[in-house]
């Protein structure tokens, strides 16, 4: 399946799914990016908070050519 992909401009998240029908395990936050995991390690969906921010700052960075992360 490609990715599947969506934008909630009221809450900017930013949610990119990699599998769908399947049985999400736990989740885990680190700063804005939230990534939920099958129970054998598999990722099922990204969520990025503030998705705004990120990408700006995403297309900034690959512009520069800076390594900082944007999450």
């Amino acid at each position: 399946m490609p990715p599947k992909i969506r934008y909630d401009r009221e809450d900017d998240g930013l949610m990119i799914w990699f599998a769908e029908d399947t049985q999400v395990d736990h989740a885990e936050q680190q700063g804005n990016a939230i990534v939920h995991i099958t129970d054998n390690g598999q990722v099922i969906l990204l969520e990025i908070l503030e998705a705004q921010n990120f990408v700006v700052e995403l297309v900034r960075q690959a512009i520069t050519g800076t390594a900082e992360s944007p999450v």
